[in-house]
């Protein structure tokens, strides 16, 4: 290994794959550096080869597809997503979500959502309200494109995301029409990380819940995707007190192997993953019901 790791800026993003491809270890993926330099400078990471993607245009960029999705680029900065007007109008639980992300100006400016997302960090709070709307992603390695749904990315490391593989581009549905969303998170400080966090979508008829998502996260190593749970619990139903009861109960006893850090131990992690759902599912369905 080198003392003197080399920096490579490759001009396309097919470049970029095709040098990583061509490399057989010790290269990275850099962007944001928001989650990969803490690494570094602690000595968990030492990469032989940089790859800067942060000048790619191609990764870059808010807009409609001719499918009708909104197409996030991978070095989209929280700060954007908080207030580029196709995400306030179209995915408004994704823009409040940015919004509770931790660090201050510094992260909300120079985090991206591909580097939230690779990094799989179960305390992170763009992937749950993600996961809630059901996005998918789309990534490059060598000469392949792959398009999948995100639950399966963060499911699966094989992929090699961040090493081997590059993040293009996330791509989500817009919410419908009168649609409630919360997200919901429990923090010690403005700039903590979450102890527990909730993504809600509810849709209301006539008073009752007619659909639900709900996604839980920073309580165990994986996201909680809870909504069949709450489906199960709430559908055909108003939501009152004893359903809410019902439901943070449900939620607390789908985390099995809570997370025990210096955000709180399991236990009480345990019981918050039920009092974040409850939460996010309650002011959903306030907006829906002023919607």
């Amino acid at each position: 290994m080198s003392l003197y790791p080399s920096l490579a800026r490759p001009r396309t993003l097919a470049d970029a794959a095709a040098l990583l491809a061509s490399l057989s270890s010790g290269g990275v993926v850099i962007a944001g550096g928001q989650e990969l330099m803490p690494s570094i400078n602690a000595g968990v990471l030492a990469p032989e080869v940089y790859v800067d993607i942060g000048g790619l245009a191609e990764l870059r960029g808010i807009a409609e597809t001719p499918e009708g999705l909104l197409a996030i680029g991978a070095l989209t900065v929280h700060r954007e997503l908080q207030t580029h007007p196709l995400v306030t109008a179209k995915l408004p639980l994704l823009g409040h979500a940015a919004t509770r992300a931790g660090g201050g100006r510094q992260v909300h400016n120079r985090g991206t959502i591909g580097g939230n997302l690779v990094a799989q960090h179960p305390l992170y709070d763009l992937a749950p309200s993600l996961l809630a709307l059901e996005a998918e992603v789309e990534w490059v390695k060598g000469s392949e494109t792959v398009r999948q749904p995100l639950a399966a990315m963060l499911a699966d490391s094989r992929h090699g995301l961040g090493s081997e593989a590059i993040l293009a581009r996330v791509l989500v549905v817009p919410m419908a029409e009168g649609l409630g969303f919360a997200y919901e998170k429990l923090k010690a400080s403005g700039g903590a990380y979450g102890s527990a966090n909730a993504a809600a979508l509810v849709k209301l008829t006539n008073g009752r819940v007619a659909a639900v998502r709900l996604v839980v996260g920073a309580v165990a190593e994986r996201l909680l995707d809870a909504s069949a749970a709450a489906a199960a619990l709430l559908v055909g139903r108003p939501f009152d007190a004893a359903a809410g009861a019902a439901l943070a109960h449900a939620v607390s006893a789908l985390v099995t192997a809570p997370l025990s850090d210096a955000q709180g131990p399991g236990p009480w992690r345990q019981a918050m993953a039920g009092v974040v759902a409850r939460r996010a599912v309650a002011a959903a369905v306030q907006r829906a019901g002023r919607a």
